[in-house]
Parts: structure tokens; sequence; C-alpha cells
């Protein structure tokens, strides 16, 4: 056997363990109790909320969570990133955040900035994402065409292992966008964002036990109800308390 026959044949070995794992974690997610998925959901908003690398951030990238899709919420998350300060707090600078807009079914993701939770449009699966030009016509910003780094990801996934590797649904959005944004990253001589996922109790797995390709991006630190799990040096070193 080949060389490409033995890497086609472990590559499909993989994709077979993932589609396991996901059926069997959507099964999971599915029969989770609603009480309990909203508490869990407010735990894990509050934590995001009162971490100081949070606070810290003044650029970040934010999913908009999907109720049909059994994503931990984000809502409470964009409405105090969105939110002007208190009082006129002129000395909160207010935080410039970029969210998702799928492009097509090839994999291809952009993120675009708002200022507000009006800029978001139900798309034809009814998940919110901005649209590319805002009220007055004017094209929103591109993070992959800004000027600045952003400091923090908050990203999700249908499961994560305690080695920091995600699984997502399968069409490899977020996996391609984050390698073109680290590419960007790393031609600009920027520091690289914290990869930070959000998880439900029983989206966590034990380490490696979720089997990766070369192409899967690995997350820094995970938020689940029980508090912040850092896995890189990345993470440790920025989320110390």
């Amino acid at each position: 056997m080949s060389n490409n026959d033995q890497e086609a044949d472990n590559l499909e070995s993989v994709f077979k363990q993932k589609r396991i794992i996901r059926s069997n974690v959507r099964q999971t997610l599915k029969s989770m109790d609603p009480s309990l998925r909203s508490q869990e959901d407010d735990i894990i908003q509050s934590i995001v909320l009162e971490a100081p690398w949070f606070k810290s951030s003044k650029r970040l990238c934010a999913y908009i969570s999907c109720s049909a899709l059994r994503e931990v919420d984000t809502s409470k998350l964009l409405s105090q990133i969105l939110s002007p300060a208190p009082d006129g707090n002129k000395l909160q600078t207010a935080k410039i955040l970029y969210v998702p807009r799928v492009e097509d079914k090839n994999s291809n993701m952009r993120m675009f900035n708002i200022s507000r939770i009006d800029d978001l449009v139900a798309n034809s699966m009814n998940i919110l994402e901005p649209a590319s030009v805002d009220a007055d016509g004017n094209a929103r910003e591109d993070v992959l065409h800004a000027n600045d780094p952003v400091d923090l990801f908050i990203l999700p996934g249908l499961a994560f292992d305690r080695s920091g590797r995600r699984l997502g649904r399968g069409g490899g959005y977020y996996d391609t966008f984050l390698k073109n944004y680290k590419e960007l990253a790393k031609e600009k001589n920027w520091r690289l964002p914290l990869f930070v996922a959000l998880s439900y109790s029983v989206q966590i797995m034990d380490e490696e036990v979720i089997p990766v390709t070369p192409n899967d991006v690995l997350v820094d630190a995970l938020v689940s109800p029980t508090g912040v799990i850092p896995i890189t040096s990345a993470a440790l070193g920025r989320m110390k308390p």
C-alpha cells in the first residue's frame, strides 16, 4: 500500500470516528434537560463576563448562538459587549466585535464588525448573521482586512477534549477561518488571540479522545459550568487569576 493510500485510509478512519462522536454528542444534547441547559448557559456566560482576560480584550470575534443547534448561549455576552458604557464612562473603552457570516457551502466564512444586535439578519437556516453592508450601504469591516489584531475568539463546537481538540459540525468553517487568521497573524507579526470555546458539561471529553486531522485547529481554553479550563501555555500565561 502506498503512502497516499495509507494516509487516505487514516483520514477515512478519523472521519468515521468523528461521525460516531458527533452522533453520540448530538443525542446527549438532545436529551439534556432544558432547565439544566439554561442554567449552564447563564453560568458559562457569567464566568466569561467576570474573567479578566475577557474584560481586558478590546477586539474580539464571537459566534451568534443558535438554540436549534443547541450551542451554548452567547446572547448575554453579545448584549454586554455591544452595550454603551454605563453613565457615559469614557474610561471604559468599547469593545470591537466581529461575528460570522457563512459565504457558501465550501467552508468559506467571514467575520464582520457589528455595533448593535439590529445589525443581524436571519439567513436561510434562520441563523442570525451580519449583512455584508450596513444600514447606510457601507461595507462592514472584515476582520481579515482589519489593521489591528484580535485579542480573543469565542468559539462554538459540538465536543471538546481536555487536550484542546475541538469537534465541529463537519462543515470545516471555523477550522478554515482560524487557519487563515493564524496565517495573517504570522504575516503581520501579531500575537495570536486566545481561542476560547464555550462548552456544556456533557460536551467535554477526556484528553485526546477526539481524533484530529492536520487541518484541525486546537483551542487554548474551555469555559464550562465548572469554570475555565486553560490548556495551552498561552492560556496559562494570559488567564492568571
